[in-house]
Formats: structure tokens, sequence, C-alpha cells
């Protein structure tokens, strides 16, 4: 029920604190849309309301952020980020919502490691679905295997 959506532990390290970088450079983009296809297949596309490049271009920072993962039917919406060219790592913060048909999954800090199909947060979370609501510390999930945990404080309610 919740393996379309990959999100692991990260514990509040450099990533996020990378967030709170400089970015002294004028460039940017307005409506940036970066699409990730592998085998010609699109896996997800990222857009961002605006996106302000740091000076040695390998960096982005991100606010009004969608990210749609196409085969799991996930749509990903954030404030604010920080998108690693090399990587294709985003880090992101604030008010996060992923959600499909079946459920919404809410925190304020998550890594998506887009390459590998995994996501991870060390923050509070909660999950609400059609008969269900979690809630907990850190999650952990991937795509590829199709598992999700949440690792502390967890508590359910299911609904009949």
């Amino acid at each position: 029920m919740l393996i379309s959506f990959a999100i692991f532990s990260y514990v509040r390290s450099d990533k996020m604190a990378r967030l709170n970088i400089q970015f002294g450079s004028d460039s940017f983009f307005e409506g940036l849309k970066i699409i990730n296809k592998k085998n010609g297949v699109t896996e997800w596309i990222l857009t961002a309301r605006r996106a302000d490049l740091a000076k040695d271009g390998k960096e982005a920072l991100l606010s009004g952020i969608e990210m749609k993962l196409e085969k799991q039917g996930m749509i990903v919406q954030a404030e604010k980020g920080l998108y690693d060219m090399e990587t294709k790592h985003v880090s992101i913060d604030g008010v996060i919502t992923a959600h499909n048909e079946n459920y919404v999954i809410t925190t304020r800090q998550v890594l998506i490691d887009s390459t590998g199909g995994i996501l991870e947060t060390g923050d509070e979370v909660k999950i609400e679905g059609k008969k269900f609501n979690l809630e907990g510390r850190g999650m952990k999930a991937d795509n590829n295997e199709q598992k999700v945990r949440i690792l502390n404080n967890v508590k359910a309610t299911f609904n009949r």
C-alpha cells in the first residue's frame, strides 16, 4: 500500500544544512522543469517555480517544488529545496506533502535519491490513508524493494 513512496531516515546532517548556503550569483531560472528518463521511460519530473544557481553551477536552490514520481503515481510538493545536478539528489525542507490516490504523507525534511528511487527523513512523519493513520519519527522506504518503514515512536490507527 505504501510501496510507491520511498523515504529513508535522513538525520539532519550536512545535506539539509546546505539549504542555508549562500547563492551569491544573479543566475536563476523561473519555471524550471527537469525530466529524468531511464531507457526512454520517464521516471520523474521535477518542477520548481524558481531555481537560483550556485556559483559553480553544480547546485540549484529551488522554491515552489513539485516532483512527480511517474511509475509510483506519487506527487511530492515542498516549499524549498536543494538540487545537486551531479548526483541528482534533492534535499527538500519546509512543509512537505507526498500523495497518491491511496494516502498522503507529510513531514518537514526529506532527501530524495532520485537515481536509486529512495527518499529518507529523520523528522516526524504522518501518513493518512483511506482506512488508516500512521505517525512516527523517521521513515525509510525504497521503491525498488517496495518497502516502507517508520523507524521510531510509531502510532497506528486502523479504521473499518
